[in-house]
């Protein structure tokens, strides 16, 4: 520890603490630029200039190291004239614009002006004329307004790992921009928004809509996949304007991915269902919400009195809070008396590694799975492990990922080809076997898998055996997907064999879409004769459904997520709708049934610590569940991936845009993937005559369906590849993960 002095308080820090820090701690307000805490110091802006005693030079608070028995002074007149030239200098090219400037009210430089005392610039101002630019979905980028303290270009290589946009041009010409002034396609995570303290880089789903100080903030975590990312929500009324990041708060570190920054306006589509439906022949017609609840109960006792409760089936959605689940489940088993509810979650695998086992890791395997693009902030924990802390990193998957520029060493090939290498590796053979001795020898080994896919647990749960000091990331796909497991959900395999085999007569589904759910979607549901669903849109099962009930989206709700890391945190309400929640739905339907549940979050709580075990001591504001064990089940060594006959192998895609049913929903989302897309080589597309949005038919097992085509360098040549969650692809899947397709050019 370093104690020293600042404007006369003595405090005591850690040695490598920057001044900026010190001052931090001892309350000592100094003024930033181009800091962001995020980031590594960088010293561009002079803004935050300190002088210590006995040194004639100033110094940069953010990038002077502490030492013993310094006396910092902040905020001596000195100091003042200095920074309130650097400015003045700020503002000789900078528009002085903020009446219309989106950044009005939250800028660093409008606040710093204020700051400083500056109400008149002594210097001719020159500001250019420098047309927007346009050219990414979902960023503004106004040049001129630029100050150029790094922020972006600093986020977008430390943090993202990307580099998309640096320094360009020298001396008076230096800018921000693309490698030759190249349209900005990037990943759309917007973390450069985030971090620009002025309003060169703005939010175009945001743009022009409101005005901060209108905005009412509500500290939420995202809904829209299982990295339980914690965000602001900014309201007016029943409108979502706004998800922004918290960077002081959760293990996200404030950063979001596309879904999280760009997604949200699902909440405010004018698609959303207001009114309950009921069928009436055939077709379904409003119905208030009470008929809805009345026709439901009257028939599930009808089938209940004929064919015995178990003939009834809960399904509920991980798109629900941890108390509605937990609430489904007292309704299947108590009221209704089924066995428990439902869910199309995997039991074999519960969270292991945290964010921060991954970040600090000394080396990293990802088995199978685009992490980047499935679970982008778990993507860039394994990012920051091998660009900060430089763990050896071994990607197992079909085509190149954007890990590529961290990796250690790649396994690529056909679906076929990756499971013979993971073989090799969990069996020590071939040149895999080096990489398994890396993972032996690390202190702190990490792997990333994909639960969802059975063949692969045989090779996580052997890797395991091989090396016990492994922690394994079971990277799960939505929101809540483990916290409905946590609350009792059963393995659905029986749900699904039940509606087979005819013996279910009647399913509640609350929020699932099983109709664009892979090994589902071909599943009949025309011998239900009830088919309940509730559902913020006219979902592809809604559609099916006798009974349908529009609810809240996760905005609109109070309760918890339990994230992939197995970290419980408290979802708030930001804004009404006017909709019920599922919890309302199913404490209404319990009544009408001849029980009682609660709707409310905070009694549902209690109970939960009361009846669920794992949850008796759980810290719903971010407190980590102690699992019992990682993986857990007997499987059988895969002989092959691929299965069928076919041209080329075909493997199901992930896409950082779009995780599952909310997100299509989303106008901004849908205008850069609003439907799925084949992706294939430009070796492929060549010999078939293919370009980009050509349309060509994909047959596999007796279903053929079209799509769009999307070229992309970094597929494996003799594989496409294919989004889940899409009612077409999802039947595609039906038949395996791998199947060998046929491709036939249309027109």
């Amino acid at each position: 520890m370093v104690t020293l002095k600042i404007d006369g308080i003595q405090v005591e820090v850690p040695k490598d603490y920057t001044i900026l820090q010190a001052a931090e701690k001892a309350g000592v307000h100094i003024p930033v630029l181009c800091h962001d805490a995020r980031l590594n110091p960088f010293g561009a802006c002079r803004v935050c200039l300190i002088e210590a005693v006995g040194n004639p030079r100033m110094m940069t608070a953010c990038t002077t190291p502490v030492a013993p028995d310094m006396d910092i002074l902040t905020n001596t007149e000195k100091l003042q004239r200095i920074r309130k030239t650097v400015i003045e200098l700020l503002l000789v090219n900078h528009p002085l614009e903020c009446p219309v400037c989106d950044k009005g009210g939250e800028c660093t430089l409008q606040d710093l002006t204020y700051e400083v005392g500056l109400t008149k610039v002594r210097f001719d101002a020159k500001p250019a004329d420098t047309p927007v630019d346009h050219t990414n979905p979902f960023i503004e980028r106004d040049v001129d307004r630029c100050v150029l303290c790094g922020r972006c270009v600093r986020i977008c290589d430390e943090v993202v790992n990307i580099q998309a946009i640096s320094f360009i041009n020298r001396g008076m010409e230096t800018m921000i921009g693309t490698a030759f002034d190249q349209p900005w396609n990037c990943e759309f995570c917007g973390q450069c928004i985030s971090v620009c303290p002025v309003g060169s880089l703005n939010n175009r789903v945001y743009l022009f809509k409101n005005r901060p100080w209108n905005l009412e903030k509500t500290d939420s975590v995202c809904g829209l996949c299982g990295c339980g990312c914690y965000i602001e929500l900014e309201t007016e009324g029943s409108e979502l304007y706004r998800m922004g990041e918290l960077p002081e708060k959760g293990a996200n570190h404030g950063n979001l991915c596309a879904k999280g920054r760009f997604g949200f306006e699902f909440v405010n589509s004018v698609k959303r269902e207001t009114s309950a439906k009921v069928k009436s022949a055939g077709e379904l017609a409003v119905a208030d919400f009470d008929q809805a609840v009345v026709t439901i109960a009257e028939k599930v006792k009808s089938i209940k009195a004929q064919h015995g409760a178990d003939s009834v089936a809960v399904l509920v959605s991980p798109r629900l809070t941890n108390e509605e689940a937990f609430l489904a489940n007292k309704l299947a088993k108590e009221v209704i008396g089924t066995g428990g509810m439902f869910a199309l979650e995997p039991h074999t695998s519960l969270p292991e590694a945290t964010y921060a086992d991954i970040e600090t890791s000394d080396a990293v395997a990802v088995l199978n799975i685009d992490v980047t693009e499935a679970n982008p902030i778990l993507g860039l924990a394994v990012r920051a492990a091998g660009r900060k802390n430089e763990a050896p990193l071994y990607v197992f998957y079909p085509s190149e990922t954007a890990l590529k520029r961290v990796i250690e060493k790649q396994f690529t090939g056909t679906p076929d080809e990756v499971y013979a290498s993971m073989t090799r590796l969990v069996e020590g053979q071939g040149e895999e076997a080096a990489v398994l001795e890396v993972l032996k020898k690390a202190e702190k080994p990490v792997a990333v898998y994909n639960p969802y896919n059975k063949a692969d647990l045989w090779f996580v749960s052997e890797l395991k055996k091989q090396v016990p000091a492994l922690k394994l990331a079971a990277a799960r796909a939505k929101a809540n997907s483990q916290g409905v497991v946590d609350m009792g959900a059963l393995d659905a395999a029986k749900l699904k064999e039940g509606i087979q085999n005819k013996t279910i007569k009647a399913l509640i589904c609350f929020g699932e879409n099983p109709a664009v759910r892979t090994g589902w979607a071909d599943l009949s549901l025309d011998s239900l004769e009830l088919l309940a669903v509730t559902d913020p849109f006219m979902s592809e099962t809604a559609k099916k459904a006798s009974v349908y009930i529009p609810v809240a989206t996760y905005a609109e709700k109070d309760g918890s997520f339990t994230s992939l890391e197995g970290r419980v945190q408290s979802v708030n309400k930001a804004l009404c709708k006017g909709l019920k929640t599922d919890a309302e739905v199913i404490s209404a339907l319990a009544e009408r049934l001849g029980g009682r549940l609660t709707s409310c979050s905070c009694e549902a709580r209690e109970l939960i610590r009361k009846e669920v075990p794992l949850y008796k001591d759980a810290d719903f504001d971010g407190g980590l569940i102690s699992y019992p064990y990682a993986v857990k089940g007997e499987f059988e060594k895969p002989a092959k991936a691929a299965a069928g006959e076919g041209t080329h192998y075909l493997y199901p895609s992930s896409l950082r845009l779009h995780s599952g049913s909310y997100t299509r929903w989303s106008p901004d989302l849908a205008k850069v993937y609003g439907e799925a897309k084949l992706e294939i080589s430009p070796a492929d597309a060549e010999a078939l005559g293919l370009g980009d949005g050509a349309a060509v038919s994909v047959s596999a097992a007796g279903i053929t369906k079209t799509f769009k085509v999307h070229v992309e360098k970094h597929i494996t040549k003799g594989c496409v590849a294919l989004p889940e969650d899409y009612a077409d692809t999802a039947v595609i899947f039906s038949n395996g993960r791998y199947p060998k397709v046929t491709l036939g050019k249309k027109g």
